[in-house]
């Protein structure tokens, strides 16, 4: 039996749980934590308040939600938080990736990131101002601030995101954000078109239009990072 067999093992293990996370990781966790908190408070806590079902696609349940006087589902917007946060993603991969790029790179960079949240913001903030959310939208802008700033001064990570590359880590988020993509572009006309009977329209053309080029882009660029 060797007595030093247990101090080692301890040292070990102490020195696995003192692995700095890498500040890029650390951060993006912090975005997806900071997500999945307000969406859980509009799915959860507000539902219960308001005792209606708040969904991101109230039509997939009741394709006549919005014309009844008093809906049990209705639409949500808090999805609106990783919209509001994608400035800030955009800043996260320019600090941590393109530091050392040039200019031009850098430029072109911010120039698309501008554009997608420019084109994002249009499309979704349409919908706010068709259903009148807009204010409800400002709502979610502060709540996703003050749980952002909440998460990152609690200094909370979870455990798996120690010892996570850098690289690894955009290429898993960019992968998932490109799953959600092109499944919501088969899943979302099959329901509305298929299963509720709804007749085509401009919106789905819109989501189908940004979300199949945008998906095989993200799907791209997750497989060179993870290369």
């Amino acid at each position: 039996m060797n007595p030093g067999g247990p101090l080692i093992a301890s040292a070990s293990t102490a020195a696995g749980e003192r692995v700095e996370a890498d500040p890029f990781a650390a951060d993006i966790a912090r975005l997806l934590m900071t997500f999945l908190v307000v969406v859980a408070i509009d799915l959860v806590v507000v539902s219960s308040l308001t005792h209606r079902l708040r969904f991101w696609f109230p039509l997939w349940l009741d394709p006549q939600w919005d014309t009844r006087a008093d809906p049990w589902v209705v639409y949500s917007q808090s999805y609106f938080a990783g919209i509001f946060l994608l400035p800030l993603l955009c800043r996260l991969i320019d600090r941590d990736f393109l530091a050392q790029a040039g200019p031009p790179a850098r430029a072109v960079f911010w120039s698309v990131c501008a554009a997608v949240f420019a084109f994002v913001l249009w499309w979704k903030g349409s919908l706010m101002l068709q259903y009148h959310k807009q204010y409800e939208m400002l709502g979610w802008a502060a709540l996703t601030l003050i749980v952002w700033k909440a998460i990152r001064a609690s200094g909370i990570l979870p455990p798996w995101v120690r010892g996570l590359s850098r690289r690894r880590m955009l290429g898993a988020l960019l992968f998932a954000i490109a799953i959600f993509f092109l499944a919501m572009s088969i899943v979302d006309p099959l329901v509305q078109l298929g299963l509720q009977h709804l007749p085509w329209s401009s919106g789905l053309a819109i989501e189908i239009g940004f979300f199949i080029p945008a998906g095989i882009i993200l799907m791209i660029l997750s497989r060179r990072l993870a290369a």
